[in-house]
């Protein structure tokens, strides 16, 4: 009896966890710091011009990029000056997130979640490495 009181006790911490994470989400958010990988088979003679191009996109990215997620389940974003929006869900564990917007859902990973700091991975289109995002409130 002691050992199914222990499981349900840490089934419910478990859980409880998960959802107190997806309060830490809501609020708005600005980009901190995003890293991209490396284009394959790019020669080493544009590889340094690449990461300054890179740096400098980067820079004019955070300084014009908002996020702003409800405690409704939804978000909306200015991402470069791109506007949209949809609905999010942190799974349990609060390792993923799902973002889903015109029907399409994207779903990252929650590498940090604090009260203020966001780091997501994604995966990027044609296998070209991981998009990591670092969100500060």
């Amino acid at each position: 009896m002691k050992k199914i009181t222990l499981l349900a006790l840490v089934a419910v911490l478990f859980f409880a966890c998960g959802k107190n994470k997806s309060k830490l989400i809501t609020g708005d958010w600005k980009i901190a710091d995003m890293a991209a990988p490396m284009p394959p088979n790019l020669p080493d003679s544009l590889k340094t011009q690449y990461e300054a191009m890179l740096k400098s996109q980067v820079e004019k990215i955070k300084a014009s990029s908002t996020f702003n997620y409800k405690e409704d389940g939804t978000y909306a974003y200015n991402f470069a000056g791109q506007a949209g929006g949809g609905t999010w869900k942190l799974n349990d564990g609060a390792t993923e997130l799902t973002l889903t917007e015109g029907g399409k859902a994207d779903v990252s990973k929650v590498i940090e979640l604090t009260e203020n700091k966001l780091v997501i991975e994604s995966t990027q289109p044609n296998g070209a490495g991981n998009l990591t995002l670092t969100l500060a409130k």
